[in-house]
């Protein structure tokens, strides 16, 4: 049976394949315009200015985790929680951050984590000791804070490296 019905989908792939050619030719004639951007860049990958001088430059921010002393096991006195859990043990490290970019450095206790030699990572915040503990906060460009951090480790791991998850820099360049 053949009526207007049965031919109309013949029709549509008709547009189908029109449009389809359509964005094939538009994919082709972009091939060169990528590769004009691909020559611009340097070896190493980063953009380079294609004629004259640049405009500006935005780098990230310098920050410092400088750690000034490890005690494992904590030696102080404990304070939240009251006695140290079944199977763990308390390491404690004596931090400084210094923020010696141009812009503010915000963060958390919990950006501050402590990795042990098993793989496995640990938030500062939950365990507190008795000596002055490094505060979250905004700590404007220049300045520097210093504090202790604790943690609540299974016993039989070893502590293998202090983490400060930075946050996210914004990068800026002023235009003319």
């Amino acid at each position: 049976m053949t009526n207007a019905k049965t031919s109309t989908p013949s029709a549509l792939s008709v547009q189908i394949t029109r449009r389809s050619a359509l964005a094939s030719i538009a994919a082709a004639s972009a091939i060169p315009f990528t590769a004009s951007i691909i020559r611009a860049q340097s070896a190493d990958g980063t953009p380079t200015p294609t004629g004259g001088e640049s405009i500006g430059d935005a780098v990230t921010p310098s920050w410092r985790l400088t750690v000034v002393d490890f005690q494992d096991p904590y030696t102080g006195k404990l304070t939240k929680p009251e006695s140290v859990p079944n199977g763990t043990r308390i390491v404690s490290s004596q931090i400084i951050l210094t923020n010696e970019s141009d812009q503010p450095l915000q963060f958390t206790i919990t950006d501050i984590r402590l990795h042990d030699s098993e793989g496995f990572e640990y938030r500062a915040g939950d365990v507190l000791g008795s000596e002055p503990r490094i505060v979250s906060q905004n700590l404007p460009d220049g300045e520097r804070t210093r504090g202790w951090v604790w943690f609540a480790v299974p016993t039989a791991n070893k502590p293998a490296s202090l983490i400060f998850e930075a946050p996210p820099p914004i990068l800026t360049v002023k235009l003319p």
